[in-house]
């Protein structure tokens, strides 16, 4: 009897501590995995039943696509019951083949899966490459027609075109992850991949960043609550002393983030859970806003979970930034203020105060390479961030 069920792919654990969902299945003693595209964490999964915890819509989706993969799978044990090869069997599974499939109609069922799974920033990075990419090479190719000299031409007219290297870094990236999920698919051989040799350029950028003295004129500024910058003033503190928090986390945080006088959330880009001890200056700037259903309360939740969920929040971000702007002109500071300034801000302070990049990479969610200071933080990270933070908070504050 054909068996196929959904399970979680516990060789590999993401860096956000998820697990990928997989179909598996046997071949004459050789496993098969089909990837879903699904990453969750394994206690949001229960794979007695394989229902995923608060997701009844994505479940159903996972389980109509079993019963296809299913059917398939009893289909073809009956037509082809002396096949051994597990690849001829994901084709036949998956209903494809390499002739069959171009880049555009891949990258495209890409794009759609993304947005299936309300991961729209992500789905709009491809959209933009698909349409910047499209205008100078053709993607109505299967992807064995894409070579290594493709990647050259590619370069050159995106060059000649205007775009920057680090802008045409965006696209190229975008287009190796479609070819890696090709590849996984075994759509395409691993051995045609074009960017084997090919390497993404990329140009140092000098980050915007305010000294010691412009975050202290900033944080001493006085303005009147009445002030139309005013609220935007204190978002502006909040990114700082919020450990260089990302606006797009700051705009969806709610009162149920708040939890023993710790801010804890899970970034919304990279799924880290970050908790922030809310010290005396957080609490009386968060007094300054009157929550209802965000923590902020200038929108409302339901703005951010929509499909325009990436344009609504790019618009507040412009309107943030206008502002931030605005008080940057007046304090006479000689970068630009936007929203982004003060999470470069806080690890150029903590690095100019003596705080080891491990400590700092910690605080900003990042990834740090020492693995002795890495077990050693996860032990001890709470006390040890919040101390710096602390000591941030009242050096900006003096």
């Amino acid at each position: 009897m054909a068996i196929l069920k959904l399970a979680l792919d516990k060789r590999r654990q993401k860096k956000n501590g998820t697990y990928p969902i997989v179909f598996t299945t046997v071949l004459n003693s050789k496993p098969l995995r089909i990837s879903t595209g699904v990453s969750v964490r394994a206690e949001d999964f229960n794979e007695q039943t394989g229902v995923l915890k608060g997701e009844p819509k994505l479940t159903e989706s996972l389980f109509k696509l079993e019963s296809l993969y299913l059917k398939r799978l009893q289909l073809f044990l009956l037509n082809h019951p002396s096949v051994s090869c597990t690849k001829t069997l994901k084709q036949f599974l998956l209903n494809r083949t390499t002739e069959e499939v171009t880049i555009l109609s891949y990258w495209n069922n890409v794009v759609d899966d993304l947005c299936s799974k309300k991961r729209f920033g992500g789905a709009k990075v491809h959209k933009q490459s698909i349409s910047t990419i499209g205008k100078h090479l053709n993607l109505n190719i299967p992807f064995k027609d894409l070579s290594y000299r493709s990647l050259l031409e590619l370069e050159k007219k995106l060059y000649v075109s205007g775009v920057s290297t680090n802008g045409m870094g965006v696209y190229f990236r975008s287009l190796r992850t479609v070819c890696n999920l090709a590849i996984n698919e075994d759509l395409v051989n691993v051995e045609w991949y074009p960017f084997k040799k090919y390497k993404i350029k990329k140009e140092l950028t000098t980050p915007r960043v305010l000294n010691k003295q412009e975050l202290q004129r900033y944080f001493n500024l006085v303005l009147d609550e009445a002030s139309p910058e005013y609220k935007y003033w204190c978002i502006g503190k909040l990114l700082f002393m919020l450990r260089g928090i990302n606006i797009t986390d700051l705009l969806m945080l709610t009162k149920q983030n708040i939890n023993n006088e710790r801010l804890i959330y899970r970034r919304s880009k990279t799924g880290k859970l970050y908790s922030i001890k809310l010290t005396a200056e957080i609490y009386q700037v968060l007094n300054s806003f009157s929550a209802t259903t965000t923590l902020l309360g200038i929108s409302e939740l339901s703005e951010f979970k929509s499909s325009r969920r990436v344009e609504n929040i790019t618009q507040r971000r412009k309107v943030i930034n206008h502002h931030l702007a605005k008080i940057g002109q007046c304090l006479g500071f000689r970068e630009k203020l936007t929203t982004y300034v003060f999470r470069y801000s806080y690890a150029n302070l903590a690095k100019q105060m003596g705080y080891s990049k491990d400590i700092i990479a910690e605080a900003l969610g990042h990834e740090y390479g020492n693995a002795v200071t890495g077990i050693y933080l996860e032990q001890f990270d709470q006390e040890v961030v919040d101390k710096m933070n602390q000591d941030l908070i009242e050096a900006v504050s003096a």
